[in-house]
């Protein structure tokens, strides 16, 4: 059975099939949304939409036509306010027409007329949809039942750790130059000191037939510290150098065939009045081992001292004159000069070189006797107390491959000149060996020879028992040929 009922906008009679009761439409004639009411006990079986418009009186007709023109009318105006304007109280309105409507409930309230309003084009419609459209228009207040405005939809937060990431473009990777290896620490001798012919300044029979003169005043300072068996002459003749030793008197011609001169230097040793050197090196043997320098026994300082006593009272042949114009020469037609001094008074012949040749002195009496490590080695502070350092240096060429090196026991210092640059500092900040700036004139200056000194035993050789004299002999023989040293203009 068809259910009957009228339109709330027009009053047009109006007719669907029971199943519908209940829902909203919309009315055929005039476009107004209506509620189907319940099924009402009718025979005839309808189709789902019919239209009764002969029931209308024609009066009625005629005066619902001029009312929507009106409405008409002011939908227009409505139309040009919303365009104009885009109020969001419009867009509001649209939905609440739009909601759907929910089933009457028991107790019905008026409902407050809705704003006029035209309907918009869903999203994503053609343009042109909201004209193809008949606008929808409210009419008198209709009582109806309340409308539930229903919850806008709300934005789902997903959590971050179920996001996707989302696709990157495919950038090539930026080439990287090779990152070297770390390099490896070389083998260390007991001292700390890398071993190996390749460590240090020189290499094997790179200074083939370099001729070293290596000369001392005293007579008798071949006899034990520079005798033949002192490892500094092996060492030097490893890198291809040619050494003569030489004691006593000086001879200038010497030098027409030699490459480098080394002066050891001597002075005048006078002892107290009534004190003997017999009786100084009894005294010697007398010290408890906590007094003694170097780690020696007493007897072994006894030794030290004898054989020191025995060059310092040798026959001396200090320079004259004559020859130390013959060393002004050799230096300023491009020779080396190494001028190793101790503490005074060994420091007759490297002074006067000095003073004539920069200006400069060498003159003090420092008890030194500690070992310096030169910075930069990569040893961590347990590993340099492990090898004896007890204050830091810093790099120079002639410490290439010397990373500890005893500074001697007593010793001297140079003073300061415009030419010289210092290579090493003792341990209390002066310098104990300097070099020339000027390419010209190659000279090293070492105020510690005692460190070059060589005994009968481990234990009295100071150049064995002691770390990196050896090493920095070869390097101050490459040095002095030109390697490492400062270049000229």
């Amino acid at each position: 059975m068809p259910i009957r009922f009228r339109c709330p906008g027009c009053t047009g009679r109006l007719s669907i099939a029971t199943r519908k009761a209940g829902a909203t439409v919309v009315c055929p004639n005039c476009g107004a949304a209506a509620t189907v009411p319940g099924a009402e006990p009718e025979t005839a079986p309808d189709p789902e939409w019919s239209e009764e418009g002969d029931s209308a009186p024609r009066g009625a007709r005629t005066a619902l036509a001029a009312t929507a023109a009106a409405v008409l009318l002011c939908a227009g105006v409505a139309l040009v306010l919303f365009v104009a304007l885009r109020k969001p109280g419009g867009r509001e309105g649209e939905q609440a027409r739009s909601a759907p409507r929910t089933e009457p409930q028991p107790a019905p309230a008026p409902v407050v007329p809705e704003p006029t309003s035209v309907a918009r084009p869903a999203p994503n419609a053609p343009i042109g949809a909201a004209e193809a459209q008949p606008p929808a228009f409210t009419q008198a207040p209709v009582p109806q039942a309340p409308v539930q405005q229903p919850h806008a939809p709300q934005p789902q937060v997903v959590p971050q750790s179920q996001l996707s990431p989302q696709p990157q473009p495919a950038v090539p990777p930026v080439p990287q130059p090779p990152v070297p290896a770390p390099a490896q620490r070389p083998p260390l001798d007991r001292f700390g000191n890398p071993v190996g012919p390749e460590q240090g300044l020189a290499r094997d029979g790179e200074f083939k037939g370099t001729k070293i003169l290596f000369w001392c005043a005293f007579q008798n300072a071949g006899n034990v510290f520079f005798g033949p068996t002192n490892p500094l002459w092996k060492a030097l003749e490893d890198k291809g150098f040619v050494v003569r030793r030489a004691f006593g008197r000086f001879d200038p011609r010497w030098l027409k065939e030699a490459d480098q001169l080394w002066v050891v230097s001597s002075g005048r040793l006078e002892l107290p009045a009534g004190v003997t050197p017999e009786l100084l090196v009894e005294a010697m043997g007398l010290l408890p081992a906590g007094a003694t320098p170097s780690g020696l026994t007493p007897a072994e300082y006894q030794f030290v001292v004898r054989a020191t006593l025995d060059v310092a009272f040798s026959p001396r042949h200090a320079l004259d004159e004559r020859g130390y114009a013959a060393i002004e020469a050799f230096v300023k037609a491009g020779k080396g000069v190494c001028l190793l001094a101790d503490d005074e008074p060994f420091t007759a012949e490297a002074d006067e070189l000095a003073r004539r040749l920069f200006g400069a002195r060498v003159s003090g009496n420092y008890h030194a006797d500690k070992v310096a490590a030169v910075r930069g080695r990569g040893f961590t502070p347990a590993e340099v107390r492990r090898f004896g350092g007890q204050f830091e240096v810093e790099p120079h060429p002639l410490l290439t491959g010397v990373n500890f090196l005893f500074e001697g026991i007593t010793v001297s210092h140079v003073g300061p000149a415009a030419g010289l640059e210092a290579a090493l500092t003792a341990s209390d900040g002066k310098t104990l060996i300097a070099v020339s700036k000027d390419p010209a004139r190659r000279v090293v200056i070492d105020c510690g020879f005692t460190r070059y000194c060589h005994g009968p035993t481990e234990g009295t050789s100071y150049i064995v028992k002691t770390p990196g004299t050896v090493r920095l002999g070869q390097n101050v023989a490459a040095y002095l040929s030109g390697k490492g040293a400062p270049k000229g203009p």
